[in-house]
């Protein structure tokens, strides 16, 4: 049984939810949302994802996400098997038929919620690897790299950033902001889709970004639609509720962890009610991949050079007060990341 608390009403209400899958210890619970954003209960989660659960006899404290579509068919593709019965009724309710449908369809149309035990993947903060160059140093490297960036960095990121740029859904008319706009290729693309009426502005530490962003623009872009700011994201010289979107990639990994909810509260300043942030980021994984195991290895080891870490993307949007509106895992070369959009 689930006890969540009303988005609107602020009160506790309980929902018996049929658990499909389980797994882990400390444990993490499966759970089905057959009618989609449309449950009321779901709409909780995606509000206030700290909920408790009861299980039996026991009471438990636990945080719910969305899974992926990857995690999703799997859960999807192991529950048919081992129920074939109950899945077949199940289906019939809902006019389709399980044991044939495509996993991964089956993940799209109905989503599926972990409820994992608090405690299971241990304090966020101490399973974060902390950021041990000072801001100077970080400016002194991007000024240094800019001429070269988008060859030694930009190229690998470059499918991320896209899917992140697609997921914003920028339109025409609209203002947006970017943190880490390093040489400006995103703000050519945000300003062709805001078009002459709406605004872009490039926010970046390092000077010598900045200039590469302003000309890029400059050539490339709508004329008039761009500003480039010369800035530190932890306080932006930006007026309040001035934009529809943000964006940022690649950039929140940056920053130490105490300072994330600093740089995410001033993102919520600059969005006007019902705006929207997508987040494009490495993500940290419970278990890690080899490829992340050896990521933070190299950030712990050789923190200049290899100078962001992987982060708890989504948990990290909804503890700064974003409900999350669309979430997509990637992998870059073996390296998780996530592309998070989330609402005001």
């Amino acid at each position: 049984m689930l006890s969540h608390v009303g988005r609107r009403t602020g009160r506790e209400h309980t929902t018996v939810l049929e658990v499909i899958f389980h797994e882990g210890d400390p444990p993490t619970w499966y759970v089905a949302a057959a009618w989609g954003d449309r449950s009321d209960w779901y709409r909780n989660l995606m509000q206030n994802p700290r909920v408790t659960v009861n299980v039996g006899s026991d009471r438990y404290r636990v945080f719910a996400r969305v899974l992926d579509t990857d995690e999703a068919a799997r859960v999807h593709g192991e529950y048919v098997q081992q129920h074939p019965w109950a899945a077949r009724i199940i289906g019939r309710m809902l006019g389709i038929d399980l044991r044939r449908a495509d996993p991964r369809s089956l993940a799209d149309r109905i989503p599926l919620v972990a409820l994992t035990a608090e405690g299971a993947e241990g304090p966020r903060e101490a399973a974060v690897a902390p950021v041990t160059t000072t801001r100077a140093e970080t400016q002194a490297t991007y000024d240094r790299i800019a001429s070269f960036y988008e060859v030694i960095e930009g190229f690998w990121e470059r499918r991320a950033r896209e899917a992140g740029l697609q997921a914003l859904t920028l339109r025409p008319g609209e203002s947006v902001f970017e943190i880490g706009c390093g040489p400006g290729y995103t703000l050519v693309e945000m300003a062709r889709a805001v078009g002459p009426e709406g605004t872009v502005v490039g926010v970046d530490l390092a000077f010598n970004m900045c200039r590469l962003a302003s000309r890029r623009l400059e050539r490339l872009a709508v004329p008039g639609t761009g500003a480039i700011v010369q800035g530190d994201a932890v306080q932006m010289p930006l007026v309040s509720g001035a934009f529809d979107a943000g964006f940022v990639s690649f950039t929140l990994e940056l920053f130490d962890t105490p300072e994330i909810p600093t740089v995410l509260a001033e993102c919520r300043r600059l969005l006007r009610p019902g705006g929207r942030l997508a987040v494009v980021a490495l993500s940290k994984e419970t278990p890690a991949p080899a490829m992340q195991r050896a990521y933070e290895w190299g950030h712990t080891h050789y923190p200049r050079l290899l100078d962001c870490r992987p982060i708890p993307v989504e948990r990290t949007l909804i503890d700064a007060g974003f409900v999350i509106a669309e979430h997509r895992k990637l992998s870059l070369w073996g390296l998780p990341v996530m592309v998070v959009v989330g609402g005001t």
